[in-house]
């Protein structure tokens, strides 16, 4: 029973040693296995804020300090216009010329303006010469009518007598006191008062009738006939109307030469002296122009680093590229510090580096790797990491901090 007791436990204590070294054997060769980098540093994208304008630069020294935070829109400083300039010599002549057609447009619509203002004081004046006129024409149809009731007053009187006159001498011609011509002499002048009634009746209800046109301003006699005022109020009523278009075409004229002004105003302005402004929000990477520097157009003032586009560039050995594939997960750890660490995931693989270079605007790699200064061949990867937060703005946000990267086997979800 001894001996079986003895067996049992060499037995077991073997295979606890050999599971023993076969877990150690398995880590190893997985160590061993992963890829890790050659070299690695925290990239981000530097953006040139430049001149505009060739001139003196004047700088804002508070603000303009390496590692200093910058908001969009904040004032770096200025550049004054000190050097011959073509631009501003053209921006003058047309500003001149504008000047020049905006006083002549100017002075011709203060011209229609008094036309239009004396051609309103005399269109006025002839409107009330109307008025007054068909006042007076009222009266004067009034003053007919009253006249024409006069004579028929005095026609009907002698219709009257000379009617009497004509009952009595036929009366007279039937006694035989008087002789029949006589008779028919009266009755022929009653039958003469008669028709003067009637003529004058006739003359009150045209007269009545012109009244009436004439309180409508109508005519009834003959073609219609404008009185002199009427005439110049119509005339002048065109006139106005001209006018007034004119003084129309005229004010869009100058509006459409004050807007063009103003354009070429703050143009020439900006030409003249420029504002420096930050275009995104980010720190002071490089300072590359001095306060009074007299600056080229397109010359660098400052580079901004945009901390919220950081990324890490990778070396590694060009013959493990192969076994990397895009969105792999990758552990980031910082130099010297191995409890800073960030997770991240593979977003380009590109081999050649060091043979050539592509011009861009972001943090430059060591100088050994670009002169291949490495002891292998090496390919860059990019890795896109999770920072959890933004990184410090007084130690550039971590951009060219070296790095550690340990690729990971596993495929889990992209973060």
């Amino acid at each position: 029973m001894k001996l079986i007791k003895t067996g049992s436990g060499k037995i077991i204590l073997s295979i606890l040693v050999l599971s023993c070294l076969a877990v150690i054997g398995v880590r190893l060769r997985r160590n061993f296995s992963q890829i890790r980098s050659v070299q690695a540093f925290v990239n981000g994208e530097i953006i040139f804020v430049r001149a505009s304008i060739p001139g003196e630069l004047e700088l804002k020294s508070e603000k303009i300090q390496l590692s200093n935070r910058l908001e969009k829109g904040t004032q770096i400083g200025t550049i004054k216009s000190t050097v011959e300039n073509p631009r501003v010599s053209v921006l003058k002549i047309e500003k001149q010329q504008l000047e020049t057609r905006l006083q002549d447009f100017q002075q011709q619509i203060s011209g229609v303006k008094q036309q239009i203002q004396n051609r309103t004081k005399l269109m006025n004046l002839f409107k009330q010469q109307t008025v007054t006129q068909r006042m007076l024409q009222l009266k004067y149809a009034q003053q007919q009518i009253k006249q024409y009731e006069g004579e028929i007053a005095r026609a009907r009187a002698t219709e009257r007598v000379a009617i009497a006159d004509a009952q009595r001498f036929s009366r007279l011609a039937k006694d035989g006191a008087e002789t029949i011509s006589k008779t028919e002499n009266e009755i022929a002048k009653a039958q003469q008062a008669e028709a003067v009634v009637k003529e004058a009746q006739s003359k009150i209800e045209l007269a009545k009738l012109n009244l009436e046109a004439t309180k409508a301003g109508l005519q009834l006699e003959g073609t219609r006939t404008l009185s002199y005022p009427e005439t110049r109020v119509l005339e002048l009523d065109v006139e106005l109307t001209d006018l007034k278009q004119q003084e129309r075409n005229l004010s869009k004229e100058i509006q459409s030469i004050q807007s063009q002004l103003s354009i070429t105003s703050k143009e020439l302005l900006l030409q003249q002296n420029v504002l420096v402004i930050a275009p995104t929000t980010g720190v002071i990477w490089s300072i590359d122009s001095k306060p009074q520097e007299i600056v080229e157009a397109n010359k660098s003032i400052i580079q901004l680093l945009n901390c919220q586009n950081l990324w890490v560039e990778a070396f590694i050995n060009e013959t493990d590229a192969s076994k990397l594939v895009v969105g792999q997960e990758a552990q980031i750890n910082l130099n010297n510090s191995s409890n800073v660490q960030w997770k991240g995931r593979v977003e380009t693989i590109r081999a050649g580096t060091g043979r050539f270079e592509v011009g861009q605007y972001v943090v430059e790699p060591p100088p050994e790797i670009t002169r291949r200064q490495l002891p292998v061949r090496v390919a860059t990867v990019r890795i896109k990491v999770d920072w959890q937060k933004t990184p410090r703005f007084d130690d550039f946000c971590l951009a060219g901090r070296s790095v550690n990267i340990r690729f990971i086997e596993s495929k889990s979800s992209p973060f």
